[in-house]
C-alpha cells in the first residue's frame, strides 16, 4: 500500500494519544502536520499535549493551536473523562514550541503545497475545519479525503441524541458534513465497537519502557472512567479512525447525505440524513479480528 499523507486535527485527550501513537507507528502513513482546537480540554491544554505526545514518541511534527471553542454558544470539555490536563493527569516534558502558524494557516498551505494528495484525519470538534473551508473555500478541491471521528445515526453519549464532538460544536459538524468535501465518517455506530480488552492493557503494560510507561498510564485512568460505567475495557473511538486510514478493510459502511442539527436545544448535534448529493461514507461495522491485532502490533513497535 502507498504512504498516505495527512495532517491530524485533534483534541488530545487520551483516545486521541492513542491515536496518534497509532499513526506515528505506522509506515502507511506521512504526517505532515498535527493541529489542534478545544474539545476534550481547553486548546491551550490540547495544543501542549499534541507535542508533548511528540516529544515522548521521538517524533519532529508541526503542532499548530487552532479554535478556542465553537463557531457559537459554550464551549464543553470532558475533563472528568480525560483528566484535568486531557492526559490522565500523566505530566510529560515536552521540547519545541508551538507553532508560529495557526491551525487553519498550517492546513491551507499544507494542503496547497500538497497538490491534492493530503488528506485529514479529524478527531476532534470540527470548527478548524469549518473555519479552513470558510476563510479558504478555495481549498476544497485539494483535500483528497476528510476521515473524522463524530457523530452517530443512533443514539449519542453526551446526550440520547448527540455524540461529543458534534455536541461541543454542532454548528462546525454540520457546514463539514454539508461541504461537499469527501468525507469518511467514523461515528459512535462503529467505534462503540472497536475495543481494547483488559487483557490487551496487561499485555501493553509488561512491554513496558520509557515510552509504553506513561501511556499505560493514561490508559489506566480511562480504564476507571469505563469501569465506572460497567465495562472492563476501552472504546477505541478515535484510535479507530486513524486505523481505517490505514487499512480501509477493517470496516464496512455506507454513503448518506448528513447534517447536523443546530437550531433545538434538545436534538444539539443530532446527525440528520438528508437528500443531498451522498458525500459522507458512514463506518456501521467494524471487523474486531482485524482491528485488535492491527493496533496492538502498532504499539507493540515502542517496547523497548
Amino acid at each position: 500500500m502507498s504512504v498516505k499523507q495527512v495532517i491530524i486535527d485533534c483534541d488530545p485527550g487520551i483516545d486521541d494519544a492513542l491515536a496518534l501513537f497509532a499513526a506515528f507507528a505506522s509506515d502507511r502513513l506521512f504526517i505532515r502536520g498535527i493541529t489542534t482546537v478545544a474539545g476534550n480540554v481547553p486548546v491551550t491544554l490540547t495544543a501542549r499535549n499534541a507535542l508533548a505526545l511528540c516529544t515522548l514518541a521521538g517524533q519532529d511534527i508541526e503542532v499548530a493551536s487552532g479554535a478556542t471553542g465553537p463557531l457559537e454558544g459554550e464551549v464543553h470539555t470532558a475533563s472528568d473523562v480525560h483528566g484535568q490536563n486531557g492526559l490522565g493527569d500523566v505530566e510529560l516534558p515536552l521540547t519545541g514550541q508551538i507553532s508560529t502558524r495557526g491551525a487553519d494557516q498550517l492546513l491551507y498551505e499544507e494542503l496547497i503545497k500538497a497538490g491534492g494528495e493530503l488528506e485529514i484525519i479529524a478527531l476532534g470538534p470540527l470548527t478548524n475545519l469549518a473555519i479552513l473551508l470558510e476563510r479558504h473555500p478555495d481549498v476544497q478541491p485539494y483535500i483528497k479525503k476528510l476521515t473524522l471521528m463524530g457523530g452517530s445515526l443512533g443514539r449519542g453519549n453526551v446526550t440520547p441524541f448527540a455524540e461529543f464532538n458534534f455536541y461541543a460544536d454542532p454548528l462546525a459538524a454540520d457546514r463539514v458534513l454539508r461541504s461537499g468535501v469527501p468525507i469518511v465518517m467514523f461515528g459512535l455506530d462503529v467505534t462503540n465497537h472497536a475495543l481494547l480488552l483488559p487483557d490487551q492493557i496487561d499485555e501493553i503494560e509488561s512491554w513496558g519502557g520509557p515510552v509504553l510507561t506513561p501511556l499505560v498510564q493514561m490508559i489506566r485512568f480511562y480504564q476507571k472512567f469505563y469501569k465506572s460505567k460497567g465495562m472492563d475495557g476501552l472504546k477505541m473511538h478515535d484510535p479507530l479512525a486513524v486505523a481505517g486510514v490505514i487499512d480501509s478493510r477493517l470496516t464496512e459502511g455506507q454513503a448518506y447525505a448528513l447534517g447536523v442539527e443546530t437550531k433545538d436545544r434538545d436534538t444539539l448535534g443530532k446527525v440528520c440524513i438528508l437528500e443531498d448529493p451522498r458525500t459522507v461514507h458512514v463506518c456501521l461495522k467494524v471487523h474486531q479480528e482485524k482491528f485488535s491485532p492491527l493496533f496492538m502490533n502498532l504499539l507493540k513497535s515502542y517496547q523497548m
